[in-house]
């Protein structure tokens, strides 16, 4: 079947790749689904009879992105198919069947096999979740075949240095190990703003890395590396009827809490108090009895008890408080991004006088060998005056990934 296909010049290389093992590292937008996913169908309908995996961080991608993207893909180049929506696939009428699984729980992938495998967005998991995903991968993907099996990715280069794909790929490549790049630039069909999008809504080292494609170093930096005592030191303090922003981290022994304005849509820190658990917190809320309180827990409060009976979201609520939780905490990366978005922009403040922990532990929390952003067992520590602040900018300023159209493909 002659089919006429849009593609850019990295897809092109990724999609027609023999490496055993291709990698599309690429800026946001760049096409990388796409690429995944005419790279299967030309695979399938090269050797009809193979099946093959595409994996994704959620169901919820798998549903609203990957999915109807083959779909899409298939009403144009003419391929009969039927799509299984509770079992996740899509039968291609005498060629094969594509699975779509989520990474949320790897240990469930059991009971198929497939010749191909692609793995999107793996680079946005820690690296040992990734570890465990591609392990898993590859005890799917033995179902023989006459081109020989492969396990490919699509992917932004989220961890930087210490990420698995940087590792896999690059630190420690083996033969059959191919990286192709591809900036959101090689993209011509991405609307002009696109571009734009992503530098107002990352720091200026993130927006480098979504855009290029290019792996970053962010474990030689601080966590909250734009961060700067003077330049984001506010005089700010806390005025009779202001609407305040409460933090809480919960920890047994010490619940970090700090106290935000917003005006402008720029936040700023003015207070800040450690509580014994979370009754006390509910008691030390009682000194700002002046302004109308809004909570921004730690999701986990939900289930969690610092106290014997009730859950800690509950004591508050009994307490005739607004708390603003979702029903799970985000990913540590995307509430960090958050933070220096808007500390990059100058668009959080910290009244150093007022809250000299916080201010502290903006300035000096790092990260460990693993990549990941400093922990301590004893608390109240740096951690968790961060992590609160971090609950809260996410809730109020949640980055999006810009959306891009899939480009066409024409019979």
């Amino acid at each position: 079947m002659d089919i006429d296909i849009a593609l850019t010049d990295p897809q092109r290389e990724f999609v027609f790749s023999e490496a055993k093992s291709p990698a599309l590292v690429a800026g946001l937008g760049a096409g990388k689904t796409y690429a995944a996913t005419i790279r299967f169908v030309i695979q399938m309908l090269q050797e009809p009879g193979i099946n093959v995996l595409m994996g994704m961080p959620t169901y919820d991608l798998l549903k609203l992105r990957a999915m109807p993207g083959f779909e899409e893909a298939l009403d144009m180049i003419g391929i009969d198919y039927k799509t299984n929506k509770s079992e996740y696939s899509i039968d291609l009428i005498g060629y094969g069947k594509i699975y779509f699984r989520s990474y949320d729980k790897p240990e469930r992938w059991i009971a198929f096999e497939v010749a191909k495998t692609l793995l999107d967005e793996i680079d946005t998991l820690p690296k040992a979740k990734a570890e465990l995903v591609w392990r898993k991968a590859t005890e799917r993907t033995r179902q023989k075949c006459k081109s020989g099996n492969s396990i490919g990715a699509v992917t932004t280069p989220d961890q930087g240095f210490n990420g698995f794909v940087y590792s896999k790929w690059v630190k420690k490549k083996q033969p059959g190990y191919e990286i192709i790049k591809a900036s959101t630039l090689s993209n011509p069909f991405l609307p002009d703003t696109y571009v734009q999008q992503i530098r107002d809504n990352y720091d200026p080292l993130l927006a480098d890395c979504y855009i290029n494609g290019e792996f970053v170093n962010l474990s030689d930096k601080k966590v909250y590396h734009f961060f700067d005592r003077l330049k984001h030191h506010s005089q700010r303090v806390l005025k009779d009827n202001d609407r305040i922003h409460v933090t809480i981290d919960f920890n047994i022994g010490g619940c970090c809490s700090n106290v935000y304005v917003i005006e402008n849509n720029k936040p700023t820190a003015v207070d800040e108090f450690v509580s014994h658990d979370t009754y006390d917190f509910v008691n030390n809320l009682i000194k700002y009895k002046k302004h109308k309180i809004v909570v921004y827990p730690d999701a986990s409060g939900k289930a969690n008890k610092t106290n014997a009976t009730e859950s800690d979201l509950d004591i508050i609520k009994s307490a005739g408080h607004q708390v603003s939780a979702p029903n799970a905490n985000p990913a540590v990366r995307d509430r960090i991004n958050c933070v220096n978005a808007k500390i990059s922009r100058n668009e959080l403040f910290v009244n150093t006088d007022k809250c000299p922990e916080l201010a502290t532990a903006l300035e000096h929390q790092g990260y460990n060998k693993n990549g990941e952003p400093e922990k301590f067992t004893e608390h109240p520590a740096i951690d968790d005056w961060c992590d609160g602040t971090g609950y809260f900018i996410h809730r109020m300023y949640p980055i999006r990934r810009p959306m891009a159209k899939a480009m066409k493909v024409s019979r």
